[in-house]
């Protein structure tokens, strides 16, 4: 029976001499010194009162990649359980969790607990079911929990167990100690023998850099980092033509650059590989297909998706409702001193909303945490920004909900342009959204941004996302918008209106709208109906309408 530890074991039979850990201009490991230093720091762990089952909570970042690999791999050879603090954590939320959570041992990056103990095999006692890992959500809505996986867990990600040594595939990555993305990386990395490329902290020059003087076979990033690869200086980013695939996971593709990634990865495929924390090794992936650019995927091997409506009955193609995911043979993985997650004969709820084809092909429309409720109809934030992306000028784009008075919540819209395309404005993208969505659906406000909040992993976080402050006031600038400031005014029962403000911030709703359409059409002569108003939200842009219309 089989653990995590064995498979650093068998590449270390197998492929001794092969670097395992390169970190750019740092320490280099190679898979028979991985295994060695980590068997000493086992022994380390028991000399300090460590046993089987004990929790170890390594505090490493990514700047000490190579002395992470030895620890982990260390404490799942002690028979101990790694909690992946990774660097995220402040002093205080790492003692809280030190306590809560009744750890034994924290493992910083300069705790060398291996040295002076022997480096001959060490077995902790381990079995496949014993508790292996705990990873932490992505703390983007609420506090990040932790997520146990045992190490029978784990190695059922692994697609076959190595019998003889394998070609080298060199993968680069910049992703976050802890995460489940980093974690999926290390273990298919010393399970097919591949050597890890590593930088400490993620640069457009250094990481290109390396990936290119390390001939990368393979690049794993958040979709974040393609962002940046694209917006770097003229010639930051180093052509990569040894990279045969690019991959990313953590978020949805970066869709609106893909074109622009390969000038970087001009020999790459991509592909996308949906999975969570909770659910993983059920996972999704597809390879990156322009006609279809929103598409997730299909289940990877013994992975299985569902969609389900409240009721929790499957729905058929093209319906949106909750994700699921399971992989079969695996057994599910549970909240840290909490028992089960939201489990259901093997499925594992993602939080999720999406639809899949006939084909079975999977689509996300959001998270059911990020629907927004306007007026009592429900808005999937995710479907807003896929539509808002599609834009030409647009880079990036993140919705959420802002308290409206009347209707509950509005769709705010945050949106980073492309370069050399700051001269579109958030009309115009607004006037995008209302081709494309419905009514309920449009931004009631769009905010142009420099960019987006995100934490260590590249997720953007909403709640950290700007309030939405009032517009700077910009006076009325022509007659009509002058008559059209009054009766907004009026009807809305505000101060005097600007030019600038928006509708929605005003507290206007639709029955707001029907009574300015209505004095529009009475005082002004104009002719308006309330479609107008909720879609052009501002008297300048109403103005502009009322101007375009009479001169068709």
């Amino acid at each position: 029976m089989r653990t995590v530890p064995d498979l650093l074991r068998q590449a270390a039979r197998l492929v001794p001499d092969r670097p395992a850990v390169v970190l750019d201009g740092g320490e280099r490991l190679t898979f028979a010194e991985l295994d060695a230093r980590s068997d000493a720091f086992a022994r380390g762990l028991r000399a300090h009162g460590v046993g089987r089952g004990d929790r170890v909570a390594l505090a490493i970042g990514g700047a000490d990649w190579p002395r992470y690999a030895v620890a982990y791999f260390g404490t799942l050879k002690a028979g101990a359980v790694a909690l992946l603090a990774g660097a995220r954590f402040g002093d205080d939320e790492l003692a809280r969790i030190a306590g809560g959570y009744r750890v034994a041992r924290v493992v910083r990056a300069g705790d060398d607990l291996g040295a002076g103990h022997p480096t001959d095999p060490f077995d902790g006692g381990a079995d496949p079911g014993d508790a292996a890992e705990v990873v932490f959500t992505s703390g983007t809505t609420d506090r990040p929990r932790g997520v146990v996986a045992t190490h029978a867990n784990l190695l059922r990600a692994q697609v076959a167990w190595p019998t003889a040594a394998r070609a080298n595939q060199p993968c680069a990555h910049a992703l976050p100690v802890g995460s489940v993305a980093a974690q999926a990386v290390l273990l298919n990395c010393v399970g097919g023998q591949h050597t890890l490329l590593t930088t400490g902290a993620f640069t457009v020059a250094g990481f290109t850099a390396m990936a290119g003087r390390e001939r990368a076979v393979t690049v794993c990033l958040v979709p974040a980092m393609g962002h940046w690869l694209v917006r770097a200086a003229p010639g930051e980013a180093t052509p990569m033509p040894s990279v045969k695939g690019v991959s990313f996971s953590g978020a949805p593709l970066p869709v609106p650059i893909m074109a622009d990634l390969a000038a970087v990865f001009p020999n790459a495929a991509f592909h996308n590989f949906y999975t969570s924390t909770e659910t993983y090794p059920a996972r999704v992936a597809t390879r990156f297909d322009p006609a279809r650019p929103e598409a997730v995927g299909r289940p990877v091997g013994s992975s299985a998706v569902r969609v389900t409506g409240p009721d929790g009955a499957p729905l058929p193609p093209g319906e949106i409702g909750e994700v699921w995911l399971r992989a079969g043979g695996a057994p599910p993985r549970e909240l840290l001193d909490a028992g089960p997650l939201d489990v259901a004969g093997g499925w594992t709820r993602t939080g999720d909303l999406g639809h899949v084809d006939a084909g079975g092909t999977l689509f996300l429309t959001g998270r059911t945490a990020d629907v927004v409720i306007v007026g009592g109809f429900n808005v999937a934030t995710g479907r807003v920004e896929q539509v808002l992306t599609r834009h030409p000028a647009v880079a990036e784009a993140a919705v959420r909900g802002a308290a409206h008075p009347v209707l509950g919540e509005i769709v705010a819209a945050y949106v980073v342009l492309r370069p050399g395309r700051a001269d579109t404005t958030a009309a115009e993208l607004r006037q995008h959204a209302v081709r494309h969505l419905t009514r309920a659906e449009v931004p009631a406000v769009v905010r142009i941004v420099e960019d987006l909040p995100r934490n260590e992993a590249g997720k953007v976080v909403k709640r950290e996302l700007p309030e939405l402050d009032p517009a700077e006031h910009v006076a009325p600038r022509t007659d009509l918008e002058r008559d059209l400031a009054e009766v907004w005014a009026r009807v809305l029962q505000t101060g005097p209106v600007g030019a600038a403000d928006n509708f929605f911030e005003l507290g206007g709703d639709s029955l707001a709208a029907t009574r300015i359409a209505a004095a529009t059409r009475e005082h002004l002569g104009a002719d308006v109906d309330t479609i107008a108003v909720l879609e052009a939200p501002t008297v300048a842009e109403l103005a502009q309408y009322i101007v375009e219309r009479e001169h068709r």
